[in-house]
């Protein structure tokens, strides 16, 4: 339990580095729209995209592997899974 406070306590404070070593304003623009916003948010909200898309593609691949296990196990050993000579 000690070592999961220090870590915590760690982790805090490289966060709150963060906050205060870019805080200043950073366009964000794409196509027409533009807006302003603190650089540490902006660094905060990609690395949030990347986490939700990580994860996406993480169960899209594990369910690709889940029905590929499927189908090899509906092949009688000795056949083609292709059909084909």
């Amino acid at each position: 339990m000690k070592g999961k406070a220090v870590l915590i306590l760690v982790l805090t404070g490289l966060l709150a580095i963060l906050v205060v070593q870019n805080s200043r304003l950073a366009p964000v623009r794409l196509y027409f729209w533009s807006l302003y916003m603190p650089l540490f948010l902006l660094v905060l909200g990609v690395f949030a995209v990347g986490l939700v898309v990580g994860f996406l593609l993480a169960k899209v691949e594990k369910g690709r592997r889940r029905t590929g296990e499927a189908v090899e196990a509906a092949v009688p050993p000795g056949s083609s899974r292709s059909g084909g000579s």
